[in-house]
Parts: structure tokens; C-alpha cells; sequence
């Protein structure tokens, strides 16, 4: 049985609700656009009978690369790809050194339609065996695109209500109400977060910025527009610029100093997609722009830090807050302050137990010590890893229309009493075409 945890089954709903109603949708942008109807017409994905639409099976060894450094897999066409562009791969492996870590084709992680239903925790390898298509529970029924999310940013844009957003509340009004609303947060951006200085400079700006809002179009009821303003702290004329942005399609990167629309290989410091930033920085680019959060206003949040609504669908707040982002902000008291972007994928979940016992990982156990390792029938050798056969997951490939269920099915050593020897991992596909 597939297990969902709360956090994952509000996420769920959350995900329906904005995919229905206009809010924010499946984020997978134009890659995935026409992958909208997975949940009846695509494909193969009415078939609940007993032929089963898994129909091909592939098989991928690999040497996991030195720390830092990536590998990528195309299930369809049975080969590991060259360089981790474009949407012909489906899967990534990230290297520690010791270890490594899944990612899929989409979100911050690759350019792709592709994204993951469930992880290695919420599905065994026997139970998805028993599936006979990526897009249909035999349980439950068809499974819509949005459920299979996508690999996303964490960074100071990112929040604890149901959106996961520092910037937006979801559905103020209640439950007919399907808008996003911005708080009018002022965010705090630096250009060189080795640097404790929340003013900047001309070579180092630091800029204080709003999310203004997220509609746009004609009559501002399209979303996936995010508008904001800003200023540079470091210019004594604080002077307002504003822009919105046409992110409903995929990412849109942003250069605040010249006021334009840049890419993903040019200057940028912050990047749209739908209701989700990122900053240059960190796990999400090679600058380093990190974030803070300078103020919230009030009247937004009551007591216990939930919306208030007649606040948020007040019609004077754009005017109301402008002077928050001149005024004076809460900074970083320490470089390490600073927030950095990360980045989060539904195959690479929180590990459960305690050390010095096995740490599960979802796809291997790490044995931390020699007594653990023994007892587990591997040699009396520190820092082990040991492939979760039965942990598995459904995997949307990086063309948006093709799926595979797959697991690791094994982690070889070239020395099994030495950890730190090459490791050579095997992880096996059924797949969808």
C-alpha cells in the first residue's frame, strides 16, 4: 500500500486545488504542457485492466562519479546521457563521494517535464510490480500530472503553509476562494554572501525587494505573472523600479541591477517559475546572491501566525507597504545568516534512524560503524552503504510523457572492506513508454 504521510496528503490537496482553479498549476511549464491530461487520455493511462503498459525494462550500471559530480540516465533509450541537459534524461545521480542522491528531470534540477509520485518511502518494489500503469492506482484511480512533483528550491522564498511560499498565502477567503496573495514581505538580497554588509556597494549590490503579486494579462487574472519592486540599499537615491515577469511557461531568470530579463548562463540574481524563486546561489546557481527576511508588515498574520484575511484582500496594500522597502529592515548579524538556496526532490527524502545505529536513507542504509555493519551481515567496516532493494518510486521522465517504476538494486564496492573504494551502482526500470 502506497503510504502518505499528512504533510504529503495537504500537499496533495493543495496541488488539486491550485491545478483546478488557476493558483499555480503543475509548474512543469511548457516541457510538460501537453501532459495535463494524464489523469484519462494519456496514453495508456485509462488502462486499469490486466495488460500491463510497463512494456519495456532497462537496466543501468554505473560508477558513481567523484563528489560533485553528476550522472544522468535516459530510460527510454537505454543509455546513460552525456551531459545533463535538455529533457532526454530522466533521472540524475548526484555524488558525495561516499554516497549519492536521485534527482529527477525538472524543477531546479534539469529543464524537463519530468517529477516523481511518492519516494522510496512511500512505495516497495513489490507493490509497484503490481501496477499496470504509471498513472493509475490500482486503488485509488487515475492520478493527475500535479501529484508527480517536481524537484524545487528551499532558500529564504520558501515557507511553511500549504504552497511552501514565504511569499504568497493560498485561498485566504476560504474554501471557495482559489487566488494567491502576497504578504508584501520585504526580502533582503545580496549579491556576495561571504560578506556581512546589508547595504552593498556598486561592485556588491544588496537589494531590498517585495512580491508585489501574480496575476498579469489582460485585466490581471492570469497567473504564473509575478510582479515586484525593489530598490538598491546601496544608492542614496533608493529610487523604486518594478517589473512582472511571464513565468507560467518555465523559469525566468533576472538581473535586479539592469532591470532585465537575463538567462540561466548570464548575469541573474533571482529566478521565477510560477509561484516559485530562487536566487543565484547556494544549490541553485554559481553566484553568490543569498536572502533574508528584512520585514513583515503588520496586520498580516494573527497571534498564531495565520493569515488574516480582510488583510490580505485589503486593496490598499500595495500603496501601504511601499515605504517598508526604504525603511529599516532586519539583517543578518552574522555572514552564516545569510540564506542560501537548497534544493529538495521527492527521491531524496529525510532519513530515519539514530546514529551509531543504520541510517536509512530510503534507497541504502548507511552502517556508521563496524558493529552495525557485522550485524548486518556486510564486512566489520565503518561507513557502509547497503542498497534498499524493495524501495521504489514512479518516475515521469524528462519529456513529460513517459514513466518508468524503478529501485537500486545493488551498491558493490571494488574493495568490500574498504569504504571508500569505487562503488558501482546498478538501479533497474520498467517502463512506460
Amino acid at each position: 500500500m502506497t503510504r502518505i504521510s499528512a504533510s504529503t496528503l495537504g500537499a496533495i490537496m493543495m496541488a488539486l486545488a491550485l491545478a483546478a482553479c488557476g493558483g499555480g498549476g503543475d509548474d512543469t511549464g511548457s516541457s510538460n504542457s501537453g501532459n495535463s491530461g494524464n489523469s484519462g487520455n494519456n496514453g495508456n493511462s485509462g488502462n486499469t485492466g490486466t495488460t500491463s503498459a510497463f512494456t519495456q525494462s532497462a537496466k543501468w550500471t554505473f560508477a558513481l562519479p567523484a563528489s560533485g559530480s553528476t550522472v544522468c540516465y535516459d530510460f527510454n533509450a537505454k543509455a546513460e546521457v552525456a551531459n545533463c541537459s535538455g529533457n532526454a534524461w530522466d533521472l540524475k545521480v548526484k555524488s558525495s563521494g561516499m554516497t549519492g542522491s536521485l534527482w529527477t528531470n525538472s524543477g531546479t534540477s534539469g529543464s524537463g517535464g519530468g517529477g516523481a509520485f511518492g519516494g522510496p518511502f512511500d512505495h516497495t518494489w513489490a507493490e509497484l510490480q503490481t501496477w499496470q500503469n504509471a498513472t493509475t492506482d490500482p486503488k485509488s484511480g487515475a492520478i493527475p500530472s500535479t501529484l508527480f512533483f517536481k524537484d524545487s528550491a528551499s532558500g529564504v522564498f520558501s515557507g511553511t503553509n500549504d504552497i511552501a511560499s514565504a511569499a504568497f498565502e493560498y485561498g485566504v477567503g476560504g474554501a471557495n476562494d482559489h487566488l494567491l496573495y502576497p504578504n508584501f514581505r520585504t526580502f533582503v538580497i545580496t549579491t556576495d554572501s561571504t560578506k556581512l554588509d546589508p547595504v552593498g556597494s556598486a561592485s556588491s549590490p544588496v537589494y531590498a525587494l517585495q512580491v508585489t503579486g501574480y496575476y498579469g494579462g489582460a485585466g490581471g487574472t492570469t497567473s504564473g505573472n509575478p510582479s515586484f519592486r525593489w530598490v538598491d540599499r546601496s544608492d542614496v537615491s533608493q529610487t523604486v523600479r518594478t517589473a512582472t515577469v511571464n513565468a507560467s511557461a518555465d523559469w525566468v531568470y533576472y538581473d535586479l541591477q539592469a532591470g532585465a530579463v537575463s538567462t540561466a548562463s548570464g548575469t541573474w540574481h533571482i529566478a521565477f517559475n510560477r509561484y516559485n524563486f530562487k536566487l543565484n546561489g547556494g544549490e541553485s546557481g554559481s553566484g553568490k546572491v543569498a536572502g533574508y527576511v528584512g520585514k513583515t508588515p503588520a496586520g498580516f498574520y494573527d497571534a498564531d501566525k495565520k493569515p488574516v484575511a480582510s488583510k490580505f484582500t485589503d486593496s490598499s496594500n500595495l500603496v501601504a507597504t511601499a515605504a517598508d522597502l526604504t525603511s529599516t529592515l532586519d539583517v543578518p548579524a552574522t555572514v552564516s545568516a545569510w540564506v542560501k538556496d537548497g534544493t529538495s526532490s521527492p527521491l531524496g527524502p529525510k532519513s530515519t534512524g539514530t546514529y551509531p545505529n543504520p541510517l536509512n536513507y530510503g534507497w541504502y542504509t548507511y552502517y556508521p560503524t563496524t558493529t552495525a555493519a557485522a550485524a548486518a551481515g556486510l564486512p566489520s567496516v565503518a561507513h557502509l552503504i547497503k542498497a534498499n532493494v524493495d524501495s521504489a518510486s514512479l518516475l515521469r521522465g524528462g519529456e513529460g510523457n513517459t514513466y518508468a517504476r524503478f529501485h537500486v538494486t545493488q551498491i558493490a564496492y571494488a574493495d568490500p572492506n574498504n569504504a571508500s573504494s569505487q562503488q558501482t551502482w546498478t538501479i533497474e526500470f520498467d517502463v512506460q513508454p
